[in-house]
């Protein structure tokens, strides 16, 4: 098919080149109106959910839809897999309860100040300056030292942390094997258990180093499946819903004002821009069973698309679903997931959204100078590549 749209509606490719976050919105309207479960024979074959009650329902049936088989795919050989996201119950359980201490909502609460604080000193110089990049000096270093602050990974770590994400979501969905990506990541592993061993001092990773489990230290497995989430999804998707949640004001300075002038609205306006642009378009499950959904059977053993971007604006339950509306008493967005696998991190991504908003409303306006690039990486996370303002 000539139209990208129609050919993706017809059999949804989420590595497709023409697949970029504009495009897939349409692609999510025309899959939601085409029914309830749609067919795709790209990479073997997988069945997509795009309905919000139905993604919600499946995010929720952690028994039904499972995600030891791997949550990204197409994915390399020798790839690890991310602790606790891409584990069921009980391995599940175990690891989210050996992550969970840094990002209680306790821990998100003591760290508020530091956090206010970092925000200040991102954002300062460049409004000082007049102009700046609220990608390169705002989005990506804020996320990287909160994360970490949080579980302790030394500054020559955090700095290599985005570069090496990267380079991982090129090469997963296309190498045969992982070597041309894992490798550096591992090493940087090894040497941040080996430092946190060797000095350990008061951060969680010098805490999981020294944990024993049925009276037995965390292996170096263990301990690399945790790493690897915490440094790529610590960030990732903070940095990536901080760059929208700027995008989305640089181009309303009426948004902007009126969040200056009503700070109770700011809250709202941070779950409007994670319903619009959830930072991951969509996630995979795989069924145990089968499972019968909007009429349609999805067997057993099947790969199960979970499209979160189109369930987000689905009219059934949002009014006028395509808008940044501020009036939405209850935001049923799923964009931090359901169930077992909540997002782990949500109330520190919470908090570090507000401070951008509390600072960005101590100073004038902004606007683009330049429009930015959005694309996907490993398909499905959305990024913003720049984002040049220029302020009042």
């Amino acid at each position: 098919m000539s139209c990208p749209v129609d050919r993706l509606t017809a059999d949804f490719d989420h590595h497709d080149p023409e697949f970029t976050p504009d495009l897939a919105l349409r692609v999510h309207r025309a899959v939601r109106e085409r029914g309830r479960v749609a067919h795709s024979s790209a990479h073997g074959g997988m069945w997509v959910l795009s309905h919000h009650a139905d993604v919600d329902a499946a995010l929720r049936d952690h028994e039904t839809f499972a995600s030891g088989h791997g949550v990204f795919f197409p994915r390399a050989a020798g790839t690890p897999r991310f602790a606790p996201l891409e584990y069921d119950p009980p391995e599940q359980t175990r690891y989210r309860a050996l992550m969970r201490p840094p990002f209680t909502p306790a821990r998100a609460k003591e760290s508020a100040a530091a956090i206010t604080g970092l925000v200040a000193e991102l954002v300062r110089p460049v409004v000082e300056r007049g102009h700046g990049d609220l990608v390169a000096e705002l989005a990506t270093p804020l996320p990287l030292a909160v994360v970490g602050a949080a579980v302790g990974f030394s500054p020559e770590a955090r700095a290599r942390i985005r570069e090496l994400t990267s380079n991982t979501w090129k090469g997963m969905p296309r190498d045969a094997d992982s070597g041309g990506f894992w490798p550096p990541f591992a090493e940087l592993f090894r040497t941040e258990i080996r430092r946190a061993r060797e000095n350990p001092g008061d951060d969680h990773l010098s805490t999981l180093v020294r944990t024993r489990v049925d009276g037995e230290l965390l292996t170096e497995d263990d301990l690399h499946v945790m790493l690897v989430a915490y440094a790529i999804a610590g960030h990732e998707t903070t940095m990536n819903t901080i760059g929208h949640l700027c995008w989305v004001l640089a181009r309303r300075p009426d948004l902007q004002d009126l969040l200056r002038e009503h700070p109770d609205l700011r809250p709202r306006a941070v779950e409007e821009t994670l319903r619009l642009w959830a930072p991951v378009d969509h996630g995979t499950r795989f069924t145990t069973r089968e499972v019968e959904v909007g009429g349609t059977t999805i067997p057993a053993g099947a790969r199960v698309v979970l499209l979160t971007g189109a369930a987000n604006r689905d009219p059934a339950v949002f009014d006028d679903p395509d808008e940044f509306r501020l009036d939405r008493p209850h935001n049923r967005h799923l964009t931090f997931g359901q169930g077992v696998h909540f997002c782990l991190g949500a109330h520190h991504a919470r908090t570090e959204f507000l401070a951008v908003l509390d600072e960005l409303a101590r100073h004038g306006n902004y606007r683009l100078t330049a429009e930015p690039t959005r694309y996907f990486e490993n398909g499905r996370h959305i990024c913003v590549d720049r984002l040049p303002v220029e302020f009042d």
